[in-house]
């Protein structure tokens, strides 16, 4: 097994390119459900492209996530779960706080401008606002407790993915850097058990059909990467193999109509680690870079706030402009707005947190 395997700067940004489609993607999914334009691309016609996309997020995930840790750790020996969730934590809240309150004041005005038209009055309270700020949107258990089953807040309908996304990220991280590592105490597996619920019950079933199992199809491509799996097949054969996937992709989606699903799950865990391979020494020019890079650089934010965008428009202006119109309309004010809130969360509040705390808790 090769341990000298990293990613280069074509194989990056290949799948930069992935995660930045896969998040326009979703845009255009939604803004087809809102505003009903392009019908063809809707059920019963062809599935929900925006499921597809969250499938592709959680295998490109599942990919990098194993990746970095064990890079840092061949590294660092002394890397530890400490430091990890200080990576973890960074990145994901300080891009998720800004758009969690951009959306509170975008639904404050909705609410403001037309309460009878506002759809989400019992996800709108600070019970379920700050439910969602410890990640606890549809976690397994919560019904009939104090808490009580916790959804999305507001608008931001897709914030269930985030949510098993972050456990999946302590239960990986903790196995790894906890309970593969130390001799193992009482208190590592009470841990571990309360990281392993949410992972657990997305193993088999949850919101998205087994989300957990696409995340470990992603794990699995670093698996592929690091045996050098593709190193004594030629270039030719491996596009063929990956037009091969693409055709059986589209042909699974014909037959099944259901996105989350493991063997088009599977397909598109293989297409994508081609990819990554056939990359690996292309070289891609300057300006197209740093395009690509521009628009995987607010692909997160765009995840997170575009729906409310896209529900704030249709609830206020459904009756006065055409469905076509509002689509575009949708589509670039959620792209302007991501980016702008991205340019501070994601590219400068990401770095101070992370700083602030490796200075704070990870000093030993």
């Amino acid at each position: 097994m090769s341990e000298q395997f990293r990613l280069t700067g074509g194989s990056s940004t290949v799948l930069d390119l992935i995660r930045g489609i896969s998040a326009q993607l979703v845009v255009v999914g939604h803004g087809i459900s809102f505003f009903g334009v392009l019908n063809c691309l809707r059920p019963p016609h062809f599935p929900w492209i925006q499921n597809i996309a969250v499938l592709v997020f959680f295998i490109l995930s599942g990919f990098l996530i194993t990746y970095s840790t064990v890079r840092k750790l061949r590294s660092d020996e002394t890397y530890s779960f400490k430091q990890y969730f200080i990576d973890r934590f960074a990145r994901i809240y300080s891009a998720f706080i800004p758009a969690l309150v951009f959306i509170l004041l975008l639904d404050f005005i909705s609410i403001r401008l037309a309460p009878e038209n506002y759809a989400h009055w019992k996800a709108f309270d600070l019970r379920t606002f700050f439910g969602n700020v410890l990640m606890l949107q549809d976690f397994p258990f919560l019904k009939h407790t104090p808490v009580d089953a916790i959804t999305s807040f507001g608008s931001a309908r897709p914030f269930w993915t985030l949510a098993i996304e972050w456990w999946i990220y302590l239960f990986f991280g903790y196995l790894v850097l906890v309970i593969l590592r130390k001799k193992l105490k009482l208190h590592h597996l009470a841990v571990i058990a309360v990281f392993a619920i949410v992972p657990v019950v997305n193993l088999v079933g949850g919101r998205g059909n087994g989300l957990f199992v696409y995340w470990l199809f992603g794990s699995a491509i670093y698996l592929l990467m690091v045996t050098n799996t593709f190193s004594r097949i030629s270039n030719g054969i491996k596009w063929t193999m990956l037009v091969v996937l693409l055709l059986l992709a589209a042909l699974r989606m014909k037959i099944t109509m259901v996105e989350y699903e493991a063997v088009f799950a599977f397909i598109l865990m293989l297409c994508i680690a081609l990819l990554t391979d056939l990359f690996s020494q292309v070289k891609f020019s300057a300006p197209l870079e740093k395009l690509i890079r521009w628009n995987a650089g607010f692909s997160y934010t765009l995840y997170l706030v575009h729906y409310s965008v896209l529900d704030f428009i249709f609830t206020h202006f459904s009756d006065d402009a055409s469905p076509v119109l509002l689509f575009l309309a949708g589509f670039f004010a959620s792209n302007i707005i991501s980016f702008v809130i991205a340019r501070y969360s994601e590219d400068i509040l990401t770095l101070k947190v992370k700083s602030w705390l490796y200075g704070r808790i990870a000093k030993d």
